[in-house]
């Protein structure tokens, strides 16, 4: 009577792809390997770390491989083997923010964000808001807007006299009853993100210039008519602040 196989607990969709790796494990089918599993890669790191940069996904894809290498198919699902071993990054994450000074992070990860909003731009023919880029990024929003300010700081109190000197006019928010620039997030964040760049380019909000309604409207293919809509209906919300002040802040 012969031994019966081990039910193997390797997912049908990577079989094809792990049989191949192991049996000749050069670099060609490594990478075939990493790109069926990134799924899983993508789930470790938001799991472990909660955000991604070039160095932490360089690292996480040596965890991952390596993984792959110690998988036992008797044992586990790859995918939740992947994910467990990926612990790792909190270590590699913590070894990072101690030895970069601040500085270097920022711009390792502003050259990440710029690669993703250039992508962006390319595909859908208008620049990202804050939160398609964390999306595309890996990185939180908090985040994003920190590099922004990083490259480009914003004084205190600009925020009115910059609209004064719009050359447009017409959009000039409530902002100094008390709500402040946490009523402009809390009104940024609810826009949909055609809005949410316009808001960014008329008020310079996270690290940007400020704009005219064609400079905006070229960059988000739309006319300025469009623009000039769009800042009407935000301007509608952020007067909201003075009847919501009683309960806001």
């Amino acid at each position: 009577m012969g031994f019966l196989e081990p039910p193997t607990k390797l997912e049908a969709k990577y079989q094809d792809t792990f049989d191949t790796w192991q049996r000749n494990p050069n670099k060609a089918n490594a990478t075939k390997m990493l790109s069926a599993i990134q799924p899983e890669i993508d789930k470790g790191i938001s799991a472990h770390v909660g955000y991604s940069n070039p160095l932490l996904k360089s690292r996480a894809k040596r965890i991952a491989l390596k993984a792959v290498g110690s998988y036992d198919p008797t044992q586990a699902r790859l995918g939740t083997h992947v994910v467990n071993q990926l612990q790792g990054l909190k270590r590699i994450a913590r070894q990072q923010n101690q030895i970069l000074p601040e500085p270097e992070r920022v711009s390792i990860d502003r050259t990440h964000v710029n690669r993703a909003s250039n992508a962006f731009l390319d595909q859908q023919g208008r620049e990202a808001s804050l939160s398609e880029l964390a999306d595309a990024t890996g990185l939180s929003v908090k985040r994003l807007k920190h590099i922004q300010k990083f490259q480009h700081p914003v004084a205190e109190g600009t925020i009115a006299a910059r609209m004064a000197e719009s050359e447009d006019g017409g959009f000039m928010p409530a902002v100094e009853q008390g709500g402040g620039d946490s009523w402009l997030e809390f009104v940024y964040d609810d826009l949909d993100p055609i809005n949410q760049k316009i808001m960014e380019w008329t008020l310079g909000l996270h690290g940007q210039k400020p704009l005219s309604n064609r400079q905006v409207a070229a960059k988000l293919r739309i006319s300025p008519g469009a623009v000039s809509q769009r800042k009407a209906h935000i301007q509608g919300i952020l007067d909201q602040e003075q009847q919501l002040s009683p309960f806001y802040g």
